[in-house]
């Protein structure tokens, strides 16, 4: 048997999968009830419920014309994710350079001296205005806090 991918079935799923994360978030982490009232994680819990079963209902009932998904149309949303991790691991202005870096040269097709200079320009202008201008800090990674 081979499932059908296509956007509506992708979208479906990812949908559950984050409305999933959330009923399990508020169940277990912030608490549905609490103190014999709704507690942080009723709305999370309710909204996620409803999003898994609307996700569940489209995942079913999908547009079964629709073209499969292309491998390159994820490539954006893999990108964020990635991006979202190596904040954490090496902090926000290099992983803002790195990840400007390795997008320009192989997405934009661009050289890499032009991609590193766009880079360090841009990966400046964000660190001068937020950092030093309106003394905005950014996240330092799990590597500057070792050093």
């Amino acid at each position: 048997m081979r499932i059908a991918l296509n956007a509506d079935r992708v979208i479906a799923i990812i949908c559950g999968l984050v409305g999933g994360f959330w009923a399990y978030a508020g169940w277990f982490n912030y608490g549905f009830w609490v103190n014999k009232g709704p507690g942080p994680g009723f709305i999370p819990v309710i909204i996620g419920l409803a999003t898994c079963v609307l996700a569940a209902a489209q995942a079913v009932n999908y547009d079964k014309e629709a073209e499969p998904v292309d491998i390159k149309a994820i490539l954006p949303i893999a990108a964020m994710i990635a991006f979202a991790g190596c904040v954490s691991i090496i902090g926000f202005l290099a992983t803002v350079f790195l990840f400007m870096v390795i997008w320009l040269v192989t997405q934009g097709s661009y050289s890499r001296t032009f991609s590193v200079s766009l880079a360090a320009i841009t990966t400046g202008l964000i660190w001068g205005i937020f950092e030093c201008w309106l003394q905005v800090p950014f996240p330092g990674g799990l590597i500057k806090s070792l050093l």
